[in-house]
């Protein structure tokens, strides 16, 4: 499945900036610009990780509350995943003009692979630097900032790490329902990490999965119950699908080939190649792997546009690596066996990763 970047979560984003008088960098979503000329009081998105079209049609009735108040679905961005996706969602722009490509990523100012939201070296309990690498080197205006400048409204976010903290998803809700209730009309963001934390552990279609997104409906029904002016919009950063992995140093004429370890998702994944093997590395990794992913090189990923349209970010080329592997079965590729290997996973070029859905609930 080849991203729509009209037809994204890049462009819910973008109808929100446009809704609160913001300047979007990109086209909006005809079906939410239709909803939000009610003038709302509110707009809510409730971001819950993971819970792709798949894991909706999957683990809940046909009518279900989720289910019935689909609008319909759309596309994650490329990877789908929650670095690139969420950062996405957060900021109104491509991946490939955020920059936040993925988990890991090379940063060449201090020649390391960092994962880019906890700050750690790749497959290690270790500090990157005495700084936030990512949040230094490929920063962002967000989508909070935005709309506060264009004087508006309120902008607020409902996370662990947002400027609104909670610790439990009853007290997401407790919060979202708490900022609705003031007179300010405002955007408020609440982001779960579930159902994916449980997915990646678990796998996606686990019984255990089955309850946690029901328990997470029933909890957001009853939210529903408690708001006035607002419009409710639930939706997904990306899906999900179960894997295996290989595992590279298990393929030593390949590694050898490399000037340093892959970087940005098992499932889509930047090989560094030393400058004498460029032409001969799509040949080993073809047969080794051809059969489970797509082996792009860097000028075909900004030629296709795989991560995006507009400007450009300048760290891109070089985080993009020298060829780009997207997997299209139910494979990963990771560093070494102490890289994490999930039991399910994402970032890959399938429908179940890349279809999300657009849930509405309007409360006038």
């Amino acid at each position: 499945m080849v991203v729509d970047y009209n037809n994204s979560i890049v462009s819910l984003s973008n109808s929100i900036l446009k809704y609160f008088g913001a300047r979007n960098e990109h086209s909006s979503l005809k079906d939410i610009d239709k909803l939000l000329e009610h003038q709302y009081n509110n707009v809510v998105v409730l971001l819950l990780d993971g819970m792709g079209m798949d894991a909706l049609e999957y683990h809940l009735e046909e009518d279900s509350f989720f289910r019935r108040n689909i609008l319909r679905e759309y596309s994650s961005v490329f990877p789908p995943t929650t670095t690139s996706s969420t950062t996405s969602m957060e900021s109104g722009l491509t991946p490939m003009e955020h920059g936040w490509l993925g988990w890991s990523l090379y940063f060449s100012d201090i020649d390391k692979i960092v994962d880019a939201f906890i700050n750690m070296e790749k497959d290690t309990e270790v500090p990157a630097a005495d700084y936030h690498v990512a949040g230094r080197y490929i920063p962002y205006k967000s989508i909070y900032d935005k709309i506060k400048e264009a004087g508006q409204a309120g902008a607020y976010s409902v996370s662990h790490f947002g400027s609104n903290i909670i610790e439990s998803f009853d007290e997401l809700t407790d919060e979202i329902v708490r900022l609705c209730q003031t007179s300010e009309r405002k955007y408020i963001y609440g982001y779960w990490e579930y159902p994916d934390s449980l997915m990646h552990t678990e796998g996606c279609y686990s019984p255990s999965v089955t309850n946690c997104i029901k328990e997470i409906q029933a909890k957001v029904e009853a939210m529903c119950d408690q708001l006035n002016d607002t419009l409710l919009i639930v939706t997904a950063d990306h899906g999900h699908g179960d894997l295996t992995h290989y595992v590279l140093r298990d393929y030593p004429k390949l590694v050898s080939m490399l000037k340093r370890p892959t970087a940005i998702e098992p499932r889509a994944t930047a090989f560094f190649v030393k400058e004498e093997y460029i032409k001969e590395f799509p040949k080993e990794f073809k047969k080794e792997f051809g059969a489970d992913f797509l082996l792009y090189l860097r000028d075909e990923v900004i030629e296709k546009e795989i991560f995006g349209h507009g400007l450009i970010h300048p760290r891109f080329k070089e985080m993009v690596g020298d060829y780009l592997a997207v997997a299209i079965k139910d494979k990963g590729l990771v560093w070494s066996e102490e890289s994490y290997q999930f039991a399910s996973h994402h970032a890959g070029y399938t429908d179940r990763e890349m279809r999300i859905p657009l849930i509405t609930i309007s409360k006038k």
